[in-house]
């Protein structure tokens, strides 16, 4: 599409582009155009329109000549310039355009399917040529009743400082604009527009928009939020294939409550990790009205929009909230049911296979395969549709004080107190294994040994001597059984998704039980199925590999969590968001997130990975346990403990409801900025999410 027709289009739109008028080469070499710009306002621009210019296959961008402060005395001069330009000006034509002095002019990148960024700087023509923007903003996906209202509403403020606070409202309206032309466009712009706009005096001027022809370049933001809690720090090559298989599947729980919704991936690959794709999700909230930390305060990650409740989208939403209401009054019973239904067929199909793996063991694997994959977007769905439906409440009990009161007695307790005893001597680790040994550390990679398969050897790692556990927590008074009993919907809902969990890991016990006995038995006893990608795995099988083949197959060395949000494109580039985000006042912490109330002063046990190894604990007299981030497996350093502090998490995540539920003092969320090590004396307040670090006061020494 011609500049001219996108010009025309913006008009038809009713989206503010400056006065223009196209001039004809004919006219032009008849002197016959003046006409045609006598209601301009000079100076003006005169710009190319080429017929082959801004399709979707090319942008041809800069190929054609563009003359910026035209005066009326230096107009056919300029005109003259940008036909010398075209290949063959005959039957083509020009656009003279009204010169917009813009305060900032910027190109927004706005990805169907994908997040839409804007770069920003100063003046006109100020992003481009190798210039570097000043600003770059991620920009949420926004329509004209949300321009309408942010007179009113300051529900997104990107800018809240400074002189750029005047391009709050008017990026609103860019987002607003972009998103009926990618309508408009449609098929002619598969991959989304690159739109050019100026800012000048509190209003937005859209000056063109082109086809994006370069698909490799969308963007998406990622996260390890909860991810690195429930996988190791380097998840198996089998089960971030798995994973990143099960991507669509897993946004289909959101489309399936809004079938208006933009395809997207829930998993994203990056540095061979399964990353959570963030800004689906945020760009989910943005589309039904709600505020965008509902998501990441759940789940621990960082609001990289912070968009407000907006009532009036999310009155348009009504039908899919009424869906949304339905499918949480019943996801207890639907979680339950599920369990009850999937733990028979599971063996049922266990038994079923075994003829399987002797006679078809490609077709028995393929079998195997589905069901886990099956069973793990059934388990994510449940217990997304159980954190959607507590997270509202908990944010509220959040807010008034009470979220320390949200515990029940769920497996997650039960799990701890039977380890505690385990420690203490008043029970075999023989009952504890026939109640947990499907348990273990970062239990949801089915690459991790379980506590029944560790050899007595980790066995004496793990445990501490009893005289190192910390004092139980106390029993509950009548005034917090009351509120318990009042908080009992919410209480529920946390409660089944721990119970969810903790079946669910029986499940995947079982399947790995039987992965691990087909391929050692078929490849040798020292054969990790999990050391390859499921399409790999899939192949050796179906191929009988040696173990020289099986020992050519090589990856990369999984990245690690070493990031906590960034930014990633298709050809692999990754950029954390503190170095793209160019505002500068973002916020690159959010706020520490108090889990369980109390103050407790004592010494920094810093422990990087929960794991079956020598972890013996300091000799302090108050211990606080200091980590990356929390996982079920860690209940083993739990009991050890006065109080836990750790980088990522979010209050409703699994290892937050277990220190919730056993009243242990605990704050997530802490300040990247706070360098603690062994050793360090600090004194936390888990209700406030205070730290204070005591290196300055003089501390009897231990």
């Amino acid at each position: 599409m011609s500049k001219l027709s996108q010009l025309i289009m913006f008009d038809a739109l009713g989206i503010p582009t400056p006065a223009f008028a196209a001039v004809t080469y004919e006219a032009f070499r008849l002197d016959k155009y003046q006409p045609d710009i006598e209601q301009l306002k000079f100076p003006v621009v005169v710009r190319s329109t080429f017929e082959e210019e801004d399709s979707a296959v090319a942008s041809l961008a800069g190929k054609f000549k563009t003359v910026l402060s035209v005066d009326r005395e230096h107009l056919f001069e300029a005109i003259d310039r940008v036909f010398a330009s075209y290949p063959n000006p005959e039957h083509q034509s020009i656009i003279v355009q009204e010169m917009i002095e813009a305060e900032y002019s910027g190109v927004l990148f706005a990805f169907r399917n994908h997040l839409w960024k804007t770069e920003i700087g100063a003046g006109i023509g100020a992003v481009g040529s190798g210039k570097e923007p000043e600003s770059v903003v991620l920009v949420p996906k926004f329509t004209r009743a949300d321009f309408q209202w942010s007179y009113l509403h300051r529900f997104w403020r990107p800018f809240q400082k400074g002189p750029k606070r005047k391009l709050n409202r008017p990026l609103i309206g860019l987002s607003a604009y972009v998103g009926e032309l990618m309508k408009e466009y449609n098929e002619r712009a598969p991959h989304g527009l690159d739109v050019e706009y100026a800012i000048a005096k509190g209003k937005v001027w859209l000056l063109q928009s082109r086809p994006i022809t370069t698909p490799q370049e969308a963007e998406e933001v990622l996260s390890s939020a909860n991810h690195k809690e429930i996988l190791p720090p380097q998840p198996s090559a089998f089960m971030s294939g798995m994973i990143a298989s099960c991507s669509r599947h897993l946004f289909a729980y959101y489309q399936h409550l809004d079938p208006r919704l933009d395809s997207r991936s829930f998993i994203e690959l990056a540095g061979g990790m399964p990353w959570i794709n963030l800004s689906s999700l945020l760009d989910i909230m943005v589309e039904w009205g709600l505020p965008t930390n509902l998501v990441t305060r759940s789940v621990g990650a960082t609001d990289f929009y912070r968009v407000h409740t907006r009532p009036y989208q999310a009155l348009r939403k009504v039908h899919v909230f009424a869906k949304v209401l339905k499918d949480q009054l019943g996801i207890v019973g639907k979680a339950k049911s599920w369990v009850e239904k999937t733990s028979v067929i599971l063996q049922n199909d266990i038994e079923s296979r075994r003829l399987m793996w002797f006679n078809d063991p490609d077709i028995a694997y393929t079998n195997w395969l589905t069901q886990v994959q099956l069973i793990y977007v059934e388990l994510v769905g449940l217990i997304q549709g159980l954190t959607a439906a507590a997270s509202g409440p908990a944010r509220l009990l959040d807010r008034w004080g009470l979220l320390e009161k949200l515990g029940g007695d769920d497996p997650s307790l039960q799990y701890m107190e039977a380890y505690r005893q385990l420690v203490a001597g008043e029970s075999s680790r023989e009952a504890f294994l026939r109640e947990y040994g499907h348990r273990g550390f970062y239990e949801s990679d089915l690459g991790q040994p379980r506590f029944s398969e560790l050899s007595e050897a980790s066995w004496q790692e793990l445990l501490p001597d009893h005289t190192s556990l910390s004092t139980p927590p106390p029993g509950k008074g009548l005034w917090a059984i009351l509120l318990s009993k009042l908080l009992d919907p919410v209480i529920s809902l946390v409660s089944t998704r721990e119970w969810l969990r903790h079946e669910t890991m029986k499940m995947f016990f079982s399947l790995r039980e039987e992965i691990l006995d087909q391929t050692r038995g078929r490849f040798g006893p020292a054969f990790d199925f999990s050391s390859f990608s499921p399409e790999d795995l899939a192949r050796g099988i179906e191929e009988n590999w040696s173990p020289t083949q099986w020992a050519a197959i090589s990856y990369a060395t999984p990245m690690g969590w070493d990031m906590d949000t960034f930014l990633a494109n298709r050809m692999g580039r990754r950029l954390p968001l503190r170095q793209v985000d160019g505002l500068p006042n973002f916020d690159n912490a959010d706020q520490p997130i108090g889990i369980y109330p109390g103050k407790v002063r004592g010494q920094i046990w810093k422990v990087e990975l929960a794991e079956p190894a020598p972890k013996l604990k300091p000799p302090f007299d108050s211990t606080i346990l200091l980590t990356e981030s929390l996982d079920p497996g860690w209940i083993p350093f739990f009991v050890q403990v006065d109080a836990v502090l750790s980088y990522s998490g979010g209050i409703l995540s699994h290892a937050s409801i277990i220190l919730r539920e056993s009243g242990l003092p605990s704050i997530t969320r802490i300040s990247r900025n706070l360098s603690l090590k062994t050793g360090d004396w600090v004194e936390i307040d888990g209700k406030t999410g205070s730290i204070i670090v005591l290196e300055k006061i003089k501390l009897p020494s231990v």
